[in-house]
């Protein structure tokens, strides 16, 4: 299977399907296809933390699986203006991701709920951790950045620019005070430490923040 995103803005992913090869997508992401291929539509919720997943982080329930039943191209784009960018993922190196953001992904891969007690819910929103080996797309607004860090002093993040992080960088909330949160129009910041990569979104969803807190996931859940 051989993928290709095409070049910002407007992006989209581009798929050469060798037979019987598969790729799991969110719903309504198809563009076009000049094959033949099968089609399954699966549930995620399995367990009560998919709910949560879904409720608070934006996650959805069920998911698309397409196989190829021949030799074929297939074109996937997202439902509104965010970007699609790739991750390579292997199982001593998972990724951490806000829920909402997750486009597509090799059959490889799964994603889980990451673990956290609620204090850290409340403060960082809910993440989704990757197990396996693969390819994981997610989307993000405007331009995404790749960035990595080798550094025991922190870096400082927006915490609505934060979109994914790997598992093995050190990241705590902070605020630097009400009277800074109200006259900067900043919110909380992420302070990230050690050796990795993180992705930054340069913008965010107009509706809502695109972060996975627990308000963010109710307008998620109306929709």
């Amino acid at each position: 299977m051989k993928f290709k995103i095409s070049d910002y803005p407007s992006s989209y992913l581009g798929i050469e399907f060798k037979k019987d090869e598969k790729i799991i997508t969110e719903k309504g992401n198809l563009i076009y296809c000049d094959g033949e291929y099968t089609f399954e539509n699966k549930i995620e919720a399995k367990s009560y933390k998919n709910w949560i997943a879904k409720i608070f982080g934006g996650k959805s329930l069920t998911y698309n699986i397409y196989t190829a039943k021949e030799d074929l191209k297939m074109a996937l784009s997202t439902k509104d203006n965010s970007e699609i960018f790739d991750i390579e993922i292997t199982n001593d190196n998972p990724v951490l991701f806000e829920p909402n953001l997750h486009f597509a992904r090799t059959i490889d891969l799964e994603i889980k709920l990451e673990r956290k007690d609620w204090k850290s819910t409340l403060n960082d929103g809910l993440k989704l951790r990757t197990t396996g080996n693969g390819k994981l797309f997610l989307k993000g607004y405007g331009k995404i950045i790749e960035h990595e860090i080798d550094s025991e002093k922190p870096i400082f993040v927006d915490e609505d620019a934060l979109i994914a992080f790997e598992n093995k960088l050190k990241i705590k909330t902070i605020s630097r005070g009400v009277k800074e949160l109200v006259t900067s129009g900043e919110g909380f910041l992420y302070a990230i430490s050690g050796k990795g990569k993180i992705w930054i979104q340069t913008r965010k969803k107009v509706e809502y923040s695109s972060s996975g807190g627990i308000v963010d996931g109710i307008f998620n859940f109306m929709k």
